[in-house]
C-alpha cells in the first residue's frame, strides 16, 4: 500500500470525482483510477462505485477513508516535526550510479534555493525505477537507460562513459605502460566480473558487446553481481576486471586502488536521463526540480 494510492482515495471522496480529485493532485484520471483499481485489489474489496453519472463511496470504502486520513495526517505531522517546517514532497526513484554519484550533488544544491523541498529517495536499478515511474508511485526518476517506452518522456540530462576497471597489478600496470593503444581484445581472457540485468550500465555494455563482435560466450566469466560495491571491491581485491560507469570508479582511481583504461572509440559515451509519465502532470515543485537538473550539467 502506498501513500499516493491512499492520496488519490481520499481525494476521490472529499471531491466527489475522479476528475476534480485528478486535478487537485495534479494527476490524470487514469492515474488516479489505477491508484484506486490496484488499492481495491490489494484490499480485495470494492470501495468506490463508479458510474457516468455518480461516484458513491461503499461502507468499507469510508471505513477506509478515516484510517487512511489519519494515516496522512501522520505522515505530514512527521514531515512537519522533522523538518520544521511544511514540505513540498517528491518521491524520486534512481538507479545505482545516479542515486550513489549524482543525487548527492544535487540535492544539496538544489536544496539551497529550494529549503522547502523534502525528497523520498529510492534506489533500485534503471528497469525497476521506470516500472515505478509507470505505476505512479514516484513522480520522476533518473535512470542510466532509455527504454523508449512511450508512455514516458525520457531527458538526458548527463553523460558518463564506460571503462574497463582492473586490480593494480603487475600485468595490468605494464599495459598501462605500453606504447601501443589498449584494446578491448587485449582483455578477453581475463577474469570478468558482469553486472546482472535490469542496470543501465549491463545493457550499455551489452551493446558494445555487440558492437565489436563479442558475447558473453567469448568472455572468462568469473562472478555476476548486481551489488556495484560488491564489484569494485572485488576489482581491488584481485578477483576480476570489469565494465563500469567512469562516474562510479573515479573514487578509487584518485586513490589508486584500481586502474582504468578507455574504451574504444566504439564505445560512445552513455547518457542518464530524467523519466516521468506522460500520464502524469507534474506539480509546480516537481518541474522546478527537473529544471534545476537539466541546467545542472549544462
Amino acid at each position: 500500500m502506498e501513500f499516493k494510492q491512499l492520496e488519490a482515495f481520499v481525494a476521490v471522496v472529499d471531491y466527489g470525482s475522479f476528475s476534480e480529485a485528478a486535478r487537485r493532485l495534479y494527476l490524470t484520471q487514469p492515474t488516479i483510477s489505477a491508484h484506486i483499481r490496484s488499492l481495491e485489489d490489494e484490499l480485495h474489496m470494492k470501495l468506490i462505485i463508479r458510474t457516468t453519472k455518480k461516484t458513491t463511496i461503499t461502507a468499507k470504502g469510508y471505513q477506509l477513508y478515516d484510517s487512511a486520513v489519519r494515516m496522512l495526517e501522520i505522515r505530514n505531522n512527521l514531515l512537519e516535526n522533522f523538518t520544521g517546517a511544511h514540505k513540498h514532497m517528491i518521491d524520486l526513484a534512481a538507479s545505482t550510479i545516479p542515486s550513489s554519484y549524482l543525487l548527492p550533488e544535487l540535492l544539496a544544491a538544489f536544496g539551497k534555493t529550494h529549503p522547502d523541498v523534502y525528497f523520498h529517495s529510492i534506489q533500485s536499478d534503471s528497469s525497476e525505477s521506470i516500472s515505478r515511474v509507470l505505476d505512479g508511485t514516484v513522480d520522476l526518476a533518473l535512470v542510466g537507460q532509455n527504454t523508449r517506452d512511450e508512455s514516458c518522456v525520457f531527458i538526458p540530462f548527463c553523460h558518463d562513459e564506460l571503462v574497463i576497471a582492473t586490480p593494480v597489478t603487475d600485468h595490468y600496470l605494464a599495459l598501462k605502460d605500453r606504447e601501443t593503444p589498449t584494446i578491448f581484445h587485449d582483455f578477453l581472457k581475463d577474469s570478468i566480473i558482469l553486472r546482472e540485468k535490469g542496470s543501465g550500465t549491463k545493457k550499455e555494455m551489452d551493446l558494445f558487446l555487440e558492437r565489436t563482435g563479442v558475447t558473453t560466450g567469448n568472455l572468462n566469466v568469473i562472478a555476476r553481481m548486481n551489488d556495484l560495491e560488491s564489484i569494485k571491491k572485488s576489482i581491488v581485491n584481485g578477483l576480476g576486471i570489469s565494465i563500469l560507469s567512469s562516474r562510479s570508479v573515479n573514487d578509487l582511481q584518485r586513490t589508486k586502488q584500481i586502474l582504468v583504461f578507455p574504451l574504444e572509440e566504439a564505445a560512445h559515451k552513455r547518457s542518464f536521463y530524467i523519466v516521468y509519465s506522460k500520464n502524469r502532470i507534474l506539480k509546480p515543485h516537481v518541474k522546478q526540480f527537473v529544471q534545476f537538473v537539466r541546467d545542472y550539467y549544462m
